[in-house]
């Protein structure tokens, strides 16, 4: 039983800090890095970039100038439909150059272009870089408010209860030292005196 909860504790002192260290790191790159400017996170919903981002990747992109736009570029920006959702697509056309250039852009998956054409405006054009597959589910349903709001409480909660586990612990672990058992020879012994036992003492070790 000992054995058991000796491993079920060394495993929460490894598995805790990690868990933690991970939640950290994954707020300072999805909720922090983007506030910097250095750069932005973005999730494909759909399957118009496949096969190089299929639907569930997370794309980062970092601002370039509008002016060295080039066709073949991937691009994030807001198509002018009426919903103005977030679009990732390639550019394969550009009809204005310049600091605010209008473009058309297609899926890799898609047989057409978009319907569209999109004027780039804001000073800069956020540029794909990179895209790791199946992460921009994770990174949706982290920022979801209830998710936010869990995770707000629930990461101090779990650094709380390590702090308070490693107390007991230490507690639980402390040794008793050992007791003379001849009860008997209480005026020999002492009754109950801990160690080191005297040496007239017929329980002391070296006896």
């Amino acid at each position: 039983m000992r054995t058991i909860r000796t491993i079920a504790t060394t495993t929460s002192r490894l598995l805790g800090p990690a868990f933690v260290a991970l939640s950290l790191v994954a707020f300072g790159v999805l909720a922090v890095g983007p506030r910097t400017g250095r750069y932005q996170t973005a999730t494909v919903l759909t399957a118009s970039m496949r096969p190089t981002m299929p639907e569930g990747s997370m794309v980062v992109t970092t601002p370039v100038d509008p002016a060295d736009l080039r066709v073949g570029d991937v691009i994030t920006y807001r198509s002018p439909v009426d919903d103005r959702r977030i679009v990732t697509h390639r550019v394969v056309e550009i009809h204005q150059p310049g600091p605010t250039p209008i473009v058309r852009t297609q899926g890799d998956a898609n047989n057409g272009a978009d319907p569209w054409t999109a004027r780039l405006k804001g000073g800069a054009v956020w540029k794909v870089r990179a895209a790791v597959p199946k992460v921009g589910y994770a990174t949706v349903w982290l920022r979801e408010p209830p998710v936010r709001t869990l995770f707000v409480l629930f990461v101090p909660f779990v650094l709380a209860a390590l702090w308070l586990k490693d107390i007991w612990a230490d507690d639980d672990d402390t040794t008793v030292p050992p007791r003379c058992p001849h009860r008997a020879q209480s005026l020999q012994c002492g009754f109950g005196r801990p160690w080191p036992w005297p040496p007239s003492c017929p329980s002391a070790p070296w006896r």
